[in-house]
């Protein structure tokens, strides 16, 4: 082993060494050979050398690791499209909350769902396992709950005191001056007795049907039959028909035609009569043509005949007059227009002259019932009559009917109206054969505090709205739909402006158009302005509500006729709402030019604060964005700037619309809902017509709004849902909205008289229309399969 001096010497050499070396000199003791200083001097220079290339070699490899660093993050950037990929976390309860419900409702398989072919499937597969459609319902969806859950609102507001202490909002009671607040609880114990003269169902059993039979007895009384009597209608009966038409009318239930008093669709501000076809009590004519359904509906009318009509006589030809009702009814379903062409405003508006119309149909009367109906103060000289044929048709159809059987179709349309205003076993075959057409099981029943609920709802409708808004709306709320609403607003001119299709001058005045459209938003605040109780009181003046439900009913119905009644003569009141505050709902009314969005849409899933924006923009700026599409749909498209039916687009525009709009027809006619008997039933295209329209419009005009608003301010991810881009949950959240479940025999209805698309047909139809879905998803075919706006 060597020595330990050795080893110092050789772990020093040569930096010790020279430091020695110094130190020898200073001594002069020891000094370093000449050649051997030379040989260490070389190795010094050579270590130096390699020291450098060292340090330079480590500088390269780090400036290229950074390099690569940041290329992989540009790379990445490029890929992913930020800012939604390097957004934080949001992990307040609000945002969790939206999480779960979306895991929940998401398909198990969703990681492997083809999204471009199934994006119903891998939406709804989770809500569509873990709900059942409830026993007292057709169908269940995510809107379904949100009424439940704004029904709950309302049920917790009636049954609870009068909330003195709340202050959140500037219509909250403790904001309110004391005066106003007195009136305002006032106004609550209206409600609330409403309210309970519904719950009491002892005292409803008590009564029976009495009061219906009353009302029977004047329906009797007004167009008599006499004993024995089987001839048909003749001329000398017309004007008792005709008062009894009116005495129906006027406690709101429409014979034969629908008549009312609304805006001219050709001068807006002008309100005036108006009719339309009616008088049928299944839900259209095609369930006249089903052997089962007519079956069913001839029992149940034979059982309540044997009960309810007015005489012995008619009593004891309770069947025979069944049947002859349902023949009735039979001819007129056989003339009355098809769904699409009463919602055509081209086919229905005709302006005839009030005299004309009781000549078209002399056995109805019309000119007679309408004067009868119109304030004493207003001369009715004409009316908007949609299909005169249709009334001659039914006049005639009536010559040639028996006085029975007519006295017994309008004591039916009574009993059909008022029976949920009574309890007792004369009505219950009514119930259960409503339930049977819905699906539902005979005798099901829903909780009368529901019942209750819509009726006061119903009634009452503005006060419990302003009670409503405080328990589930605030000022922060409207704020942020309006904000939304102008973003959809601005991208929608930015489409029509980019469009190749619209002729130039067609395109200003739809930019027009749209920025003069009126956003109501929440609620109210004028006809009645719902935050004031003395406007409110002042509303509902002249209404009384008492103990019995069934007064209350019929009384309100009656004053609620007169109110439509009593505009005549006067300017359109444009602050008026079609909808209450709590309504899971919005509309687009051409005639008015505006887009309504209650607050009872603006709430979770649809509509929240505090959660990222794809949230609300991917499904309530889409609801708003469809609403502003109607306004250019094949009916809203005919009405201008001011509301005005008119035609104000050249033939050219009109070509280009008409050939992307029968895209629409023919993409939608392809979907298809279970029959009975196992067949197919296809979507009616024409009649879903504007909704499609309007679904691919929304999607469109609130995509790009998200896009633009986030492009300042990103937004934030949410927990768990990392394995799609902000871009594809702007879709999930506008899917979810959609999720649910129907019951075979709503289906049917739906496809014959829904204007909407079944709910798949919604989600699937519409995501084939966007570029954006198809672009989000990486889809094969980025091109829309149909495109308007």
């Amino acid at each position: 082993m060597a020595d330990r001096s050795q080893l110092q010497n050789d772990e020093q050499t040569p930096l010790l060494r020279g430091t020695s070396n110094n130190h020898a000199e200073e001594n002069g003791t020891d000094a370093v050979p000449e050649e051997e200083f030379v040989h260490l001097n070389a190795q010094v220079k050579t270590w130096r050398r390699r020291r450098w290339i060292s340090l330079i070699v480590s500088i390269i490899l780090i400036i290229a690791f950074v390099v690569i660093l940041i290329l992989s993050g540009v790379l990445s950037r490029a890929r992913r499209k930020p800012p939604a990929m390097v957004s934080s976390l949001c992990l307040t309860s609000d945002c969790i909350h939206a999480s779960s419900e979306i895991l929940y409702n998401l398909s198990p398989d969703y990681k492997t769902i083809d999204p471009c072919t199934h994006f119903d499937t891998l939406v709804c597969d989770g809500f569509n396992n873990r709900h059942d459609i409830p026993q007292d319902r057709s169908s269940y969806s995510t809107g379904t709950i949100m009424s439940e859950n704004g029904q709950t609102t309302l049920r917790h507001i009636l049954e609870s005191p009068y909330p003195n202490t709340s202050q959140h909002s500037s219509f909250s009671p403790q904001n309110l001056m004391k005066q106003a607040v007195s009136t305002d609880e006032e106004n609550f114990d209206m409600i609330q007795k409403a309210y309970n003269s519904c719950m009491n169902e002892t005292s409803l059993q008590e009564i029976g049907v009495q009061p219906l039979v009353n009302l029977i007895e004047q329906v009797a009384t007004s167009f008599p039959v006499a004993e024995g009597d089987s001839g048909s209608v003749e001329e000398s009966d017309y004007a008792a028909l005709s008062d009894t038409i009116l005495l129906l009318q006027k406690i709101g239930i429409g014979a034969f035609v629908g008549l009312t008093a609304g805006a001219d669709d050709k001068n807006p501000d002008v309100v005036i009569v108006q009719g339309y076809p009616a008088g049928l009590s299944l839900p259209s004519p095609e369930y006249y043509q089903d052997n089962d359904t007519v079956s069913t509906y001839q029992a149940m009318l034979g059982e309540v005949f044997s009960s309810l009509l007015p005489t012995n006589s008619s009593k004891a030809s309770a069947e025979q007059l069944a049947h002859s009702v349902i023949d009735f009814e039979k001819k007129i379903a056989a003339v009355t227009p098809p769904p699409e062409d009463q919602s055509d405003v081209t086919k229905y508006y005709n302006i005839v002259k009030l005299a004309d119309a009781g000549k078209i149909g002399p056995a109805i009367g019309l000119d007679s019932v309408v004067k009868g109906l119109v304030p004493q103060n207003y001369t009715a000289d004409s009316l908007l009559l949609a299909f005169p044929e249709f009334l001659g048709n039914v006049s005639e159809i009536i010559s040639n009917t028996s006085k029975a059987t007519v006295q017994s179709y309008l004591v039916w349309q009574l009993v059909n109206e008022y029976s949920t205003y009574v309890e007792g076993p004369e009505v219950q075959p009514i119930i259960r054969f409503s339930n049977v057409l819905s699906g539902k099981d005979p005798d099901t029943k829903s909780e009368r505090w529901k019942t209750s609920v819509s009726y006061v709802d119903n009634t009452l409708g503005w006060i419990l709205s302003r009670f409503y808004i405080e328990a589930a709306f605030s000022d922060e709320a409207k704020k942020y739909g309006d904000q939304i609403i102008l973003d959809i607003k601005h991208q929608f001119i930015s489409k029509l402006n980019g469009l190749s299709w619209m002729d130039d001058s067609v395109k200003k005045l739809a930019v027009n158009k749209v920025n003069n459209i009126d956003q109501k938003i929440g609620f109210p605040t004028t006809s009645p302005n719902i935050t004031d109780p003395e406007a409110l009181r002042a509303y509902y003046s002249g209404l009384t509500i008492s103990d019995s439900f069934f007064n209350n009913s019929l009384f309100s119905n009656a004053r609620e006729v007169n109110r439509t009644w009593s505009a005549l003569g006067k300017p359109v009141d444009h602050g008026e709402w079609g909808m209450q505050a709590d309504i899971v709902n919005a509309y687009y009314n051409p005639v008015g030019n505006e887009i309504v969005f209650p607050a009872g849409i603006m709430q979770f899933p649809v509509f929240q604060l505090g959660l990222p924006s794809f949230t609300s923009y991917g499904a309530f700026a889409s609801v708003a964005g469809h609403e502003l599409s109607h306004a250019f749909d094949n009916s809203g498209r005919h009405y201008d700037e001011h509301g005005n039916f008119t035609d104000w687009w050249t033939n050219n525009t009109v070509q280009e619309f008409d050939k992307r709009a029968n895209c629409f027809v023919e993409q939608y006619n392809n979907f298809t809902v279970q029959g009975n008997n196992g067949e197919l039933l296809h979507v009616n295209g024409w009649l879903t017509l504007g909704e499609n329209i309007a679904d691919a419009g929304g999607v469109s005009a609130a995509f790009a709004a998200w896009k633009d608003r986030t492009a300042s301010a990103p937004d934030q991810d949410l927990p768990g849902l990392d394995f799609f881009t902000q871009e594809q949950l702007f879709f999930v959240f506008y899917g979810n909205w959609w999720c649910g479940k129907t019951r075979k025999e709503q289906a049917i209805r739906g496809i014959y008289t829904d204007p909407h698309s079944p709910a798949f047909a919604r989600v699937l139809g519409t995501t084939a229309n966007s570029r954006a879905f198809r672009e989000s998803f990486n889809c094969p075919v980025k091109e829309p399969t149909c495109e308007l706006w």
